[in-house]
């Protein structure tokens, strides 16, 4: 079964639905009309929902008429702290909140899905379940899933994303590395107070600190191999009290985004040496923090790349499959992958000729409506073509 007639049919409800969760945005976490909206819609399909009682978001369950396996489709569900600036019939009505990434239309298209897979449920060889996960955006609320079992029963994963540098009508499921990991450093650089005309008599952690910030730049192309892509960044510097005194302690705070998994386990050690030996010689110590954030997004799985390639194809039609370089960006669905095989994928949004081309995260973010109805067949669509290859 193909489910490309049955995508346009469901253009006038995906669009509704993102239309209402744009125009009612909420913060990560705090989703509660989201989810009580999500839940609504799908138990009036008849699908079993589950919800529950410490975090937002739902579970709907579509159990096929066949038995087989369980496939997983994820969308993701909050909105970002920006004040809109579009002028439009479902503008953002919570000040200062707005969908500028598009999970607006990711909970819309998947909830279309569900109309879909719940009117073909004869054709279901196994079960699909629905994920509307809360707090994208925060970095690894997705654990939450993961750790109360939700996932334990999946064979297969499949997640997307409406991205605006991608032209309407086409998707990408590329093989390999997709986005970066996420994780952050905090260097505290620790000197002794002075006078500052005697500065022989102590130790400047402001200096100390912004040898380390030069430093901790030579890690990319001196000790990271320049094959391996990789961002090192210190956005913050905090520190220095007086003008008439030596700084006593600084704080750097960044960023290490890669995509390699074995290099990343390194870079604890990596930033603490690289730091330590740069502030030691303005005789400064230094106590450093690594904390882990999403893992990298890496399409590794053959077969199940090549499933969401194919429903793209049928959805979309022969020659929609684009291609889209490796992000530095990250995505806490890689928290998700490392539980279950899964595969992720980008459609198309980015239309020119309706002026359509600001870049997410941004207050004038719009997306090309009519490529939804086509989003929620490529959910549908996958689940359906996983399940049947794989049925008893």
């Amino acid at each position: 079964m193909e489910f490309k007639e049955q995508a346009l049919q469901q253009a006038d409800y995906v669009v509704g639905c993102r239309r209402w969760f744009h125009a009612h945005p909420e913060l990560g976490t705090k989703e509660y009309e989201t989810t009580a909206f999500i839940k609504k819609e799908l138990e009036a399909m008849g699908v079993e929902v589950q919800t529950f009682a410490d975090i937002t978001g739902c579970i709907g369950t579509i159990k096929g008429a066949h038995p087989g396996r369980t496939v997983m489709l994820r969308a993701d569900i909050d909105a970002l702290p920006i004040q809109e600036l579009n002028e439009c019939s479902y503008v953002s009505q919570t000040p200062g909140v707005m969908h500028a990434c598009g999970h607006d239309c990711h909970a819309a298209m998947l909830l279309g899905a569900a109309k879909m897979l719940v009117a073909a449920k004869e054709e279901i060889h196994g079960t699909v379940k629905l994920l509307f996960q809360m707090a994208e955006e925060i970095g690894t609320e997705s654990r939450h899933y993961v750790e109360k079992g939700c996932l334990d029963d999946v064979d297969a994963l499949m997640g997307m994303h409406v991205w605006a540098m991608v032209d309407s009508g086409t998707a990408n499921f590329e093989d390999g590395p997709r986005m970066a990991c996420s994780d952050r450093f905090i260097v505290k650089i620790k000197g002794q107070d002075a006078a500052w005309n005697e500065p022989h008599k102590g130790a400047d952690a402001l200096v100390g600190a912004a040898a380390a910030v030069v430093a901790l730049q030579g890690i990319v192309n001196r000790i990271n191999a320049p094959d391996n892509a990789l961002v090192v960044t210190v956005g913050m510097m905090n520190g220095a009290a007086a003008e008439e005194r030596l700084a006593t302690e600084v704080e750097l705070v960044g960023t290490v985004r890669t995509f390699a998994k074995d290099f990343r386990k390194q870079m604890p050690e990596i930033i603490k040496k690289v730091a330590t030996d740069a502030a030691a010689a303005y005789g400064c110590t230094v106590e450093s923090q690594y904390i882990f954030g999403p893992s990298p997004l890496i399409n590794e799985h053959t077969e199940l790349n090549e499933i969401a390639r194919g429903a793209a194809v049928k959805v979309l039609g022969e020659g929609c499959l684009a291609s889209l370089n490796k992000m530095t960006g990250a995505e806490d669905f890689s928290v998700l992958a490392e539980k279950v095989p899964a595969v992720y994928g980008y459609l198309g949004i980015r239309n020119a000729a309706k002026g359509i081309e600001s870049t997410h995260h941004h207050p004038l973010f719009q997306v090309d409506e009519e490529q939804l109805q086509y989003g929620a067949g490529i959910y549908a669509q996958f689940a359906l073509d996983y399940l049947d290859k794989h049925k008893a």
